[in-house]
């Protein structure tokens, strides 16, 4: 049984992939303990595209007060991890100066993380004051031109000046070689040091840490459900609007494009599901195309919306379990992560809301609560599963460069099939075959 204590400092975290249900057992929450709802969710921070984005509706929200809901222009910057923890921090005062229970719910999960767990994400700089939104990208970029050059350029300098972050990236990926460039600029220290750093203060600080006060329900589906059910939600939002929103956005792209204006498009809504796999069906309509030929534009565009869709609840799977799980158990907090069973939706009263409310009211009230394994037979097998996942512990692979054949990979996975595959034996046959020296390869497995 977790530690029976009325908690001072209450706070309600609801996380999980995309379409499982996380709205509506905050609100049930909410209306139950008298609770606000804070969005946890990077792109439903955009206002006006409430369909792109999957936001939910006014009447659905019941009259609960929702916060970072609709809030940002789409034109501008996705918030940091830093700037959400110190916006979402202030709501939580404020909500419990109120008296009322502050609810933090969405899929962006390195958010609930740094609300979770202080020191757990890192920061380009602790300097920054509390009323920093970001740091502006046009000013870093006068001041240090080499963030605005091609990747490959930003890398080879961040190898030379943090190259334990440099082998973290692959190659392309663009906005982290970035960020690791960035901070060290900004900063004058290698993001890697601040790591470090951050992990020595928490090291130092765990045995003064405080009583646990966080209760954080992780809703569940069962993946091959959730796949259909994911599919059929980008089937209704093709008829709810998607069209005008990913038009509106593409006008103002156009608009900004003919002032000269560069817009940042590896970031931000412009990375939003919804945008970019309907962008060469909006190419189409600009340049006059036939109705045949934009209906199937359109339909490939839903279809790719599908395929992004259901990689992205992968990913946040994935994330769940190589960063929530080590979290929890490194804080002890385990005892207070409750999976819901939500594959059902004929049963997501009686499986999700009946007893995340009773879990809810005694952790409230400082009762004793029954270990999350007893609550259902899927979270028994899935937590343990996830639990005893080994992958948190293994070193960290650093991106590979096959030189024969001008390839990077980035996971370990991705090396030894590259490494044993036809294409790479092809290569080094055809190269040993005309080289003065044969060419030294790693062994395949």
């Amino acid at each position: 049984m977790a530690a029976v204590r009325v908690p001072k400092e209450p706070l309600v975290a609801v996380m999980g992939t995309t379409g499982t249900g996380k709205s509506d057992l905050a609100i049930d929450l909410a209306l139950r303990y008298n609770g606000e709802i804070i969005n946890a969710d990077a792109m439903q921070m955009y206002r006006g595209l409430p369909v792109i984005t999957n936001q939910i509706s006014t009447e659905e929200q019941r009259g609960i007060p929702h916060h970072l809901l609709a809030k940002i222009d789409p034109l501008e910057p996705t918030w940091t991890n830093g700037l959400f923890a110190r916006e979402a921090n202030k709501l939580i005062r404020d909500i419990r100066s109120r008296g009322k229970l502050p609810i933090v719910v969405g899929g962006t999960h390195y958010y609930i993380q740094s609300l979770l767990f202080v020191g757990n994400l890192v920061e380009s700089s602790s300097k920054e004051s509390d009323d920093t939104t970001y740091r502006l990208e046009e000013e870093n970029t006068t001041q240090f031109p080499i963030l605005n050059t091609p990747t490959n350029v930003m890398l080879e300098r961040l190898r030379q000046v943090d190259p334990s972050m440099a082998d973290r990236w692959h190659p392309d990926d663009r906005r982290k070689i970035r960020r690791s460039l960035e901070i060290y600029l900004t900063t004058g220290k290698r993001a890697s040091d601040i790591y470090a750093e951050q992990q020595q203060a928490k090291d130092a600080s765990a045995p003064k840490r405080g009583p646990w006060e966080s209760l954080v329900f992780w809703v569940y589906t069962e993946p091959e459900v959730l796949k259909e059910r994911l599919n059929k939600r980008v089937s209704k939002m093709g008829e709810a609007g998607l069209m005008d929103e990913a038009r509106g956005l593409h006008n103002r792209l156009l608009q900004r494009a003919d002032q000269g204006e560069a817009i940042e498009r590896t970031r931000g809504i412009w990375q939003s599901i919804g945008y970019k796999q309907m962008e060469l069906f909006l190419e189409g309509e600009k340049r006059g195309e036939s109705q045949q030929s934009l209906e199937k534009l359109k339909e490939t565009g839903l279809e790719e919306m599908r395929s992004a869709t259901r990689q992205y609840a992968k990913y946040q799977l994935r994330w769940i379990r190589h960063k929530s799980i080590p979290a929890f158990r490194e804080h002890d907090a385990m005892d207070l992560l409750y999976l819901l069973d939500s594959t059902d939706v004929q049963k997501f009263s009686h499986n999700v809301l009946e007893p995340a409310a009773e879990i809810c009211g005694r952790f409230l009230e400082g009762k004793e609560l029954a270990k999350p394994a007893k609550l259902s037979t899927t979270a028994r097998e899935v937590l343990a599963s996830f639990e005893t996942s080994e992958t948190s512990s293994k070193p960290m692979f650093k991106v590979k460069l096959c030189e024969a054949c001008n390839m990077s990979l980035p996971t370990e996975d991705q090396w030894i099939k590259h490494i044993n595959g036809r294409r790479h034996r092809r290569v080094l046959h055809k190269k040993n075959h005309t080289a003065l020296v044969p060419i030294e390869t790693e062994t395949p497995c």
